[in-house]
């Protein structure tokens, strides 16, 4: 069968079973990791062997199946105004608005949190922010992807010196670990405050017990068809508290009179506090 309809076959199966939009044509990269996928599993028939996943459920081979197609772009303080929006506005908002300062609740997630960069760039802020402070609150920071290889990258919290410029070095000094082999780690304090689990945003209900101060989804809803977009979107508010805020990528949108949101930034959104 020709290369292109077997192609096609894998990004309808992944548009129709996971709600993701991935184009018809693939870029060279992707082209060549699908083949070496196909014959990691000698696969003769892509029908028979998205039947048998499916049936056996073998998450481990859909999860190595969607990182084909999943581009992990991303770096520290991507976006940075958001990041001194969350630091000047967003965290003296939600402390204010807490009952017992003594004991700040503060819970975030970060959906979609790909290598991990987003994540601690998170806890940066954080212990910028509250200090010494930050060790007597109840705070958890929750980071949630689909690829198993990129939780694996944010739970080690190992990374390149390449990958950031004179100032973020300068800014994560303090929190990080400098290697001989141009490599940084970040410490056991801030690799300690993370909880990092596999969760597919498509799951029909979300399972949190207590929603949560701030969400992260920045450049994730764009992989998603229109359908699944708008059905995430309304999980994702769910699970968020009143008052609370969610941060997207530059290129996302929310219908935030819909979804009884206030903007409050490019890509910044707060939940409307509803009076009793």
């Amino acid at each position: 069968m020709p290369n292109h309809l077997n192609t096609l076959k894998v990004t309808n199966f992944i548009n129709q079973s996971y709600g993701l939009d991935i184009p018809k044509t693939l870029k060279p990269l992707a082209r060549s990791e699908l083949e070496k996928f196909k014959k990691k599993y000698k696969i003769t028939d892509w029908n028979i062997f998205f039947d048998k996943i499916s049936l056996e459920k073998k998450d481990e081979q859909i999860s190595e199946l969607l990182e084909i197609f999943l581009i992990d772009h991303t770096k520290f303080f991507r976006n940075y105004i958001q990041f001194e929006i969350l630091k000047e506005k967003v965290l003296p908002y939600l402390i204010g608005a807490q009952s017992n300062i003594d004991q700040v609740d503060l819970r975030i997630w970060s959906a979609g949190c790909s290598s991990g960069e987003e994540v601690f760039s998170l806890l940066v802020v954080l212990f910028e922010y509250f200090g010494e402070q930050y060790h007597s609150m109840i705070c958890g920071v929750l980071a949630t992807d689909i690829s198993k290889t990129s939780l694996k990258k944010t739970e080690l919290g190992v990374y390149r010196c390449s990958k950031i410029t004179s100032d973020i070095r300068s800014r994560l000094e303090s929190y990080v670990e400098f290697r001989k082999n141009e490599t940084f780690r970040f410490h056991e304090t801030l690799r300690n405050e993370l909880t990092v689990r596999k969760f597919n945003l498509n799951t029909k209900t979300y399972p949190f017990k207590k929603k949560f101060h701030i969400i992260f989804c920045r450049n994730v809803l764009l992989y998603f068809n229109k359908e699944q977009r708008e059905i995430t979107q309304k999980k994702l508010i769910l699970s968020l508290k009143e008052g609370g805020f969610i941060f997207l990528g530059d290129a996302e949108n929310l219908d935030f009179t819909l979804l009884n949101l206030k903007k409050i930034g490019n890509g910044i959104y707060q939940k409307r506090v509803e009076f009793k």
